[in-house]
């Protein structure tokens, strides 16, 4: 793949990315001579397929939702690309700022053409409900891997090697919960799919108004933990 190649997530399975929007810069980046991929679920493929995911993201430029987020999933398939493009909530006008083009090309009937390919291959995707790749990503130029999120996790989806912390086990994470994200003192926690910032990776800390007393919550969770592994010693005594 040559730097002219653009990677498009399709986030298929929520409803964050305009549909019609990514159709619509897809049939313009062509006709500026751009090769594009629409991809149905970044997050998925960096967490299933990390080989294709380095082939889609080295070198090439990548748009999907906020650029920390897309940065951190390239960095958990030890890739990066070129640039990374937020197209989550702006106008196709907007994006196209940011490669130098403006979105006054001729919507002909070629364009209107490969909006409508672009479109049927994006409906085509399945939609995965409450299945589909929801699990957290490291921001590592902001965590200090303190280990809370790690504590908190009742699922085992946190490790701790060599006092670095690792998503280890992702497909242990409860869909649509992110709650091990609101005890990162240093917000290094995303979770992309999620609807607000800085959560989901986007820079306006809407989560401000929700005041929350991590403390409690990180004693809570760690209660939590510690009744969970007495049951299961009282068990293992029960059933000698």
């Amino acid at each position: 793949m040559s730097q002219q190649n653009i990677v498009i997530c399709a986030c298929a399975s929520r409803s964050f990315i305009s549909k019609v929007q990514v159709a619509e810069l897809v049939a313009t980046l062509q006709q500026a001579g751009y090769n594009v991929t629409i991809e149905a679920d970044l997050c998925e493929t960096a967490e299933t397929d990390p080989a294709r995911m380095r082939e889609l993201v080295a070198g090439n430029i990548i748009m999907g939702c906020y650029t920390r987020a897309l940065r951190a999933l390239a960095d958990r398939a030890d890739c990066a690309a070129a640039k990374n493009i937020n197209i989550r909530g702006r106008r196709v006008e907007q994006v196209l700022k940011e490669l130098n083009l403006d979105d006054a090309m001729d919507h002909d009937e070629e364009w209107q053409a490969r909006r409508d390919a672009a479109l049927a291959e994006i409906n085509a995707f399945a939609v995965k409900v409450a299945t589909d790749a929801w699990y957290p990503i490291l921001d590592y130029e902001r965590c200090v891997d303190c280990g809370k999120c790690h504590d908190f996790c009742l699922f085992g989806v946190y490790s701790i090697e060599d006092g670095k912390v690792k998503v280890a086990q992702p497909q242990n994470c409860k869909n649509n919960c992110p709650a091990c994200s609101r005890v990162c003192p240093a917000e290094a926690v995303i979770f992309p799919k999620y609807e607000r910032s800085p959560i989901n990776g986007g820079s306006a800390s809407e989560e401000g108004v929700i005041m929350l007393d991590m403390d409690t919550m990180y004693a809570d969770a760690l209660r939590a933990r510690l009744e969970q592994r007495r049951a299961s010693v009282m068990l293992f005594k029960d059933k000698k």
